[in-house]
C-alpha cells in the first residue's frame, strides 16, 4: 500500500460496473475530501469476494477489474486500495476491519457508504457498529440514501438481470453508459471474410451476456495501465452459434462499417464491445446466400441507427 493518504475520505466496495449508484458514492467522497482538505479514496477487493467464498454461486460480471479502476480514477478518485481478498481476510469481523483498516492503516477522517453496506465476518457489520466504533476515533460516518433510476433501485445485480433479458435501454439507464462485453481478438475460421464482411472475432471474459442475436455496436481498443478505451469504429456484432453452417460453441464477432479498421493489428489485442441496439434474433438461414442478403439489411438497418446518434 504505501503510504497512508493525509486526512483519508473512505468508501469501500467491489464496484462492479461502475453504474449511477456507485458514481454517485465516489463524486460525493471526492466532494468530501476536498471539504476535509483530504485524499478520496477508495477500497475495493481482488477478485470478487463471492468468487472466493461462493464460487459456485458467483455471478459474471459486469466490468473486468482494470476497466473498473479505470473509471474510478477518470471520475477523479485520488486513490484506489486493492486489498487482495482471501479466506484469511474474509475471517476479519467489522471491528476489526475497521481498527486495522480504517483506522490502523488509513487513519481516515471520514468514510461514506450506502445505507445498506454491511462488511465483515458473516456480514455482520453495519452502519450502526461502525458509527460505534468509529465515534471512539473521531471517523467521521456519512451514509448516502439508496438511488434510483424511475423509482426502481439501482444495483449491479439488477443491471445484470436487465443485460442476460436483452433489456439494454433500460441497463444504460442504470449504468449511466452502453452496457459492454470485453475480451481478446482471436483467430477465427475465415468465414466472415470469405462472406465479405470480415469480423474480429473476440474470446470474451466471464460477464453477463444479452441474448444471442445480432447487435449495432461500437467497438473499443482497451487500454493498459488506466488510459482511456479509443474507438475503433461503429459496427454489427453477431452473438451466436451460427446455425447456419451447424451449431456450434457461443462466438462474439464484430464486423466494423469501416472495415479497413480490421487491417490494423488486432489480433491479441484487448477490446470492449458496447451494446447499443438489439437489431434482431439469431436465426438458421436456408443457404450461405440468403445469410449474406441478411447480413447487407442488418448493416443498412445499423448505419442509420448510427446517423441518428
Amino acid at each position: 500500500m504505501g503510504r497512508p493518504p493525509r486526512r483519508a475520505v473512505v468508501t469501500v466496495g467491489i464496484f462492479d460496473g461502475v453504474h449511477r449508484a456507485h458514481q454517485q458514492l465516489i463524486r460525493a467522497t471526492i466532494r468530501q475530501a476536498r471539504r476535509l482538505r483530504g485524499t478520496s479514496v477508495i477500497i475495493t477487493f481482488d477478485p470478487d469476494p463471492q468468487a472466493v467464498l461462493h464460487p459456485a454461486q458467483a455471478q459474471p460480471v459486469l466490468m473486468p477489474f482494470d476497466e473498473r479502476l479505470a473509471l474510478m480514477r477518470t471520475l477523479g478518485i485520488e486513490w484506489v486500495w486493492v486489498i487482495p481478498f482471501t479466506r484469511r481476510f474474509s475471517r476479519l469481523t467489522a471491528r476489526q476491519f475497521i481498527d486495522r483498516i480504517l483506522i490502523g492503516r488509513l487513519h481516515a477522517a471520514a468514510v461514506i457508504l450506502g445505507a445498506r453496506f454491511v462488511f465483515g465476518r458473516n456480514r455482520h457489520g453495519d452502519m450502526e457498529v461502525l458509527r460505534a466504533v468509529g465515534s471512539k476515533h473521531g471517523l467521521q460516518v456519512i451514509t448516502l440514501r439508496q438511488v434510483t433510476a424511475g423509482g426502481v433501485s439501482i444495483s449491479s445485480s439488477r443491471i445484470r438481470r436487465l443485460i442476460t433479458e436483452g433489456k439494454l435501454s433500460s441497463a444504460r439507464r442504470l449504468l449511466g453508459r452502453a452496457p459492454s462485453l470485453d475480451g481478446t481478438v482471436v483467430r477465427g475460421a475465415g468465414r466472415g471474410r470469405r462472406l465479405g464482411f470480415p469480423t474480429a472475432n473476440i474470446r470474451l471474459s466471464t460477464q453477463a451476456c444479452p441474448p444471442r442475436g445480432v447487435y449495432a455496436v461500437q467497438l473499443y481498443a482497451r487500454a493498459h495501465h488506466g488510459a482511456s478505451r479509443v474507438l475503433l469504429g461503429n459496427g454489427v456484432m453477431n452473438l451466436g452459434v451460427r446455425p447456419t453452417f451447424g451449431p456450434g460453441p457461443l462466438v462474439c464477432e464484430v464486423h466494423l462499417l469501416k472495415s479497413h479498421v480490421l487491417k490494423t493489428r488486432l489480433l491479441g489485442r484487448s477490446v470492449s464491445v458496447s451494446l447499443l441496439a438489439r437489431l434482431r434474433a439469431e436465426r438458421r438461414f436456408s443457404s450461405p446466400q440468403a445469410l449474406v442478403r441478411q447480413v447487407r439489411r442488418d448493416i443498412t438497418r445499423a448505419r442509420r441507427l448510427f446517423a441518428t446518434r
